[in-house]
């Protein structure tokens, strides 16, 4: 068909042509990009999973970025943990070298503590300036915060290295503990409790005679007695008066003013002061009206101005606090100078109050000067004077009561309390605010009496038990019959007069019974026992003669005494009996002792005259196991067998072992820091024992006490890692130290607890849980068993490692201050190793080696969590999400990115086909033109 109004090739190529170009463009942008898809409309779905991916990457690139830079944080944290690290090791060094102290000068000494407070200074310098990006590390603002709960005072050390708070932003810990850590112990019942020691003895007597007991009685005194109740009474000032009416009046000058005066009620001239006031007018040229009033004179000064009516008078007189002044209805005129001049009696109708009942009462002061019937004759002087006071005069009963003038009742009362308060105090005051008057002063020589009444001294009998001295004057018989003889004197003194058998005492005026007991013991010869009522005063009408009745007083024969004594303290020697034998074949003179076959004391006495009792002693003396010595020598020191009274013997008794090891021990003692050997000699004391093991407790992990008599052993630490074993080297026959041992090895238990549900791991009294929301240890105090909670409400420092925002993906680590007031444990503080504190090297050495081994284990251990944080999650973390970006990147890469081999043959495709579809719509084009052909 031959058309041209429709070139139907020409749209078909068009469209290819179309197509072609369209499909070039869509590979031009594709390898000008290299991606595959630039828009949505080049693969949605495509778009939508690639963007999902980018997303993920975005938040993994993040992610990597938050770990390096939590790797950076922990890495600056472990480098100033390394220098504190070096300055404790140094500390411990200088710590250990000051306890060398018997080779170190005391200047050394303290030249190592200089050391140590520049490093515990330079520890605290670290703490505060250790900073990543302005943040502090180490001064404790990344450590956990708690809030305490219930039993969170036993907590005696916690260290929460990581918590994750979740959205709720705090973690309740719940500590139940099921029981309480334990220490090792071991008892020993084996060791006889102290006794004191005794060795048997026995005696030889040869008789003489001499003094025996001695005389004694009971002196009496029926008329001693004591302070009973004290005088009291009323005290009334009948003039005394309070204020009433004020008084008032009009003043009538020459010039005609007329002022009407009143005094002011409370004023100093209140009552009837003011009926006595004197007005005194002076006149001046200029200024102002003035007024004042002198009390003591009673005069009133008005100084008016000259030309002033009574108007401008009382306006300057406004606000005076003795007087009102104001201007009489029916004034006139002017002040002049002719008024000046003094003007008495314008004031009347003042008045004051009294009362009969006005006063106080007055009672004598138990112990004082007018205690018990003295306070009855007190007689009362009042007078008056410059200042209220009072004084007493105990010698003449006496009380003077001075009255300043204007003093109330209340003053009297209040300067007898302040000045006389010992003797007297005043009290129930009646209208106590009243003024007193003169006119109740009292005459000169004429005091008030019998103000005071009911005072008492009532009789109570003493008497004391009186013993002549043995080896006195009055010993034996001599005390029997001796009399006191008591006179009145400056002081109490006793002399004993052995010629007339009569004990002379002085007594001094308040003498007691128990002065003139402790009179007679000071002089010697008697002394006094039982005193009854010791505190009551001796009366004059028990001066004179009294009879004790001394009697019982006795002599005795008199002995020289051998005591034999067997060398060991045990009853072994108890029965032994002592013999003395006439033996004629020995010189005059001579003993000679043996020991028979079971064992008892055979002495042979010579019997060619008498044998000193000195030669026997030591002949028993010479005995082995035994000893002796002459311990009385009231005889004629000599013995005749043949023709002295024989002599008495008692056979050795009361040997007592003293307690202690009853027989020689060696003893190694290992605990839980070491190990010891102890050596023990028979007899030694459980307190002995005792002391030798608590002098080495700090080498071996071992203290030892007195368990109500038995010794028992404790492991100085807790936990199942204390440990007590007790091995018997050695024991002497009939030792009992290791049958009564309770067990040869013991060690101590854990604490043993739950955090919140889950069992904790436990050394002693310290526990630790681990969990992926809390890691913490916590040390308790020794022997708690009660539960413990607390939260932790924030802090740490919280690292984002995960691309997501979820607690899962994040890491909390606390880490605390190293500061010196921080870093211990149940030792102490690092701080108090300083100059002047507890633990310093002249404190307490012992105690430093303690806190600086604790703070040391807490830095390792802090920089261990540290590092392992690094090593194992931060570490670990990169390489995952590295991983994980990588694969992320590939897939998100195989669906975004453009093939770019399969786009450049696409391309050249897209070329060929444009190419192709240029040319053939060109030839398209070209078909109408046939048209014209047919027309020519």
């Amino acid at each position: 068909m031959t058309r041209i109004n429709t070139n139907v090739s020409s749209l078909v190529a068009q469209n290819r042509l179309q197509s072609s170009n369209a499909d070039l463009q869509t590979r031009l942008t594709r390898l000008s990009t290299g991606l595959r898809i630039n828009t949505g409309a080049d693969d949605p779905a495509g778009l939508i999973a690639s963007e999902a991916l980018r997303a993920e990457i975005t938040g993994l690139n993040k992610a990597i970025s938050n770990t390096q830079r939590a790797s950076q944080i922990i890495s600056t944290a472990d480098s100033a943990l390394g220098q504190v690290s070096s300055l404790l090791n140094d500390v411990r060094g200088l710590v250990v070298e000051a306890a060398n102290s018997g080779a170190l000068s005391s200047e050394e000494i303290e030249a190592n503590q200089l050391q140590i407070d520049s490093s515990l200074e330079a520890i605290n310098r670290i703490a505060q300036t250790t900073t990543f990006q302005g943040r502090k590390l180490l001064d404790g603002s990344l450590d956990f915060n708690t809030k305490a709960g219930t039993g969170f005072s036993n907590v005696k050390d916690l260290e929460i290295d990581q918590a994750n708070l979740g959205n709720l932003g705090k973690i309740s810990v719940n500590v139940e503990v099921q029981s309480a850590a334990t220490k090792a112990s071991v008892t020993s019942t084996g060791i006889p409790a102290t006794t004191t020691a005794a060795n048997s003895t026995g005696t030889i007597s040869f008789g003489a005679p001499s003094a025996d007991a001695e005389a004694t009685g009971t002196a009496s005194f029926s008329n001693s007695y004591t302070v009973g109740a004290e005088a009291t009474g009323t005290i009334n000032f009948d003039d005394a008066f309070t204020p009433n009416a004020e008084a008032g009046g009009t003043l009538t000058l020459g010039s005609g003013v007329t002022l009407d005066i009143d005094a002011v009620d409370g004023g100093l001239a209140d009552g009837l002061k003011g009926d006595s006031t004197i007005i005194e007018v002076v006149t001046q040229v200029g200024g102002d009206s003035s007024a004042s009033y002198d009390a003591d004179s009673d005069t009133l000064t008005l100084t008016l101005v000259e030309g002033d009516n009574a108007a401008a008078i009382v306006t300057d007189l406004t606000g005076d606090p003795n007087f009102t002044v104001a201007a009489n209805g029916g004034t006139s005129g002017t002040i002049a100078a002719g008024d000046a001049g003094t003007y008495t009696g314008q004031l009347t109708g003042g008045s004051n109050t009294t009362s009969g009942t006005t006063g106080f009462d007055l009672t004598a002061v138990n112990g004082g000067a007018a205690d018990g019937a003295k306070g009855n004759d007190t007689d009362i002087v009042l007078t008056s004077g410059a200042t209220t006071g009072a004084a007493y005069d105990a010698d003449n009963d006496l009380l003077t009561i001075t009255v300043a003038d204007g003093d109330t009742i209340a003053d009297i009362a209040a300067a007898i309390n302040n000045d006389v308060g010992d003797d007297f105090i005043a009290s129930n005051t009646v209208n106590g605010d009243y003024a007193y008057d003169a006119a109740d002063n009292t005459a000169i020589g004429s005091p008030l009496t019998a103000q005071l009444a009911s005072g008492t001294d009532p009789t109570l009998a003493s008497s004391f038990d009186i013993e002549a001295v043995n080896g006195g004057d009055a010993d034996g018989t001599a005390g029997n019959g001796v009399t006191l003889n008591l006179t009145s004197g400056d002081t109490t003194e006793a002399v004993y007069d052995a010629d007339n058998d009569v004990i002379n005492i002085t007594v001094a005026d308040g003498a007691t019974t128990a002065d003139i007991a402790a009179a007679i013991d000071n002089e010697g010869t008697f002394i006094t026992k039982n005193v009854q009522n010791g505190t009551a005063l001796f009366a004059t009408a028990d001066l004179g003669a009294n009879d004790p009745s001394l009697t019982g007083g006795t002599d005795a024969t008199a002995d020289d005494v051998i005591t034999v004594t067997a060398d060991e303290a045990s009853a072994d020697s108890d029965g032994v009996s002592i013999t003395l034998n006439a033996d004629n074949s020995l010189a005059a003179g001579e003993a000679q002792a043996s020991l028979d076959d079971d064992g008892n004391i055979v002495v042979a006495v010579s019997s060619n005259g008498a044998v000193n009792v000195g030669t026997i002693s030591a002949a028993i003396d010479d005995l082995d196991g035994f000893s002796a010595e002459v311990t009385a020598t009231d005889g004629d020191g000599s013995y005749d067998i043949d023709n002295d009274t024989a002599a008495t013997t008692t056979d050795l008794s009361g040997g007592v072992f003293g307690g202690g090891l009853n027989a020689d021990l060696v003893v190694q003692l290992t605990g839980s820091l070491g190990a010891e050997v102890f050596q023990f000699d028979k007899g030694a004391s459980l307190d002995d024992v005792i002391q030798s093991i608590n002098l080495v407790a700090d080498a071996t992990g071992i203290q030892a006490e007195d368990d109500g008599g038995s010794l028992k052993l404790t492991s100085t630490s807790y936990g199942s890692d204390s440990l007590i074993d007790v091995e018997v080297i050695s024991e002497g026959e009939g030792g009992t130290f290791k049958s009564g041992l309770s067990a040869e090895r013991a060690t101590g238990t854990d604490l043993s607890a739950t955090v919140n549900g889950i069992a904790a791991n436990a050394s002693g009294n310290t526990l630790s849980i681990n969990t992926s929301t809390l890691d913490l240890t916590m040390t308790v105090e020794e022997g708690v068993s009660s539960d413990i909670s607390f939260d932790i409400t924030g802090g740490g420092a919280t690292f984002q490692l995960g691309p997501e925002v979820t607690s899962t993906q994040r890491a909390s680590l606390g880490i605390g201050s190293v500061s010196t007031g921080q870093l211990g444990g149940a030792s102490g503080r690092l701080y108090e190793l300083a100059s002047g504190q507890a633990k310093s090297l002249t404190n307490d050495i012992s105690g430093a080696t303690e806190v600086i081994d604790e703070v040391i284990n807490k830095v390792t251990g802090l920089r261990g969590r540290l590092g392992a944080f690094q090593a194992t999650t931060l570490d670990s973390n990169m390489v995952s999400l590295n991983e994980t970006k990588a694969n992320l990147q590939e897939a998100e890469s195989s669906i975004r990115d453009a093939d770019f081999a399969e786009e450049s043959a696409q391309l050249t495709r897209a070329q060929i086909l444009v190419q192709s579809g240029t040319n053939v719509l060109a030839m398209a084009n070209q078909n109408p033109q046939n048209v014209l052909s047919l027309l020519r």
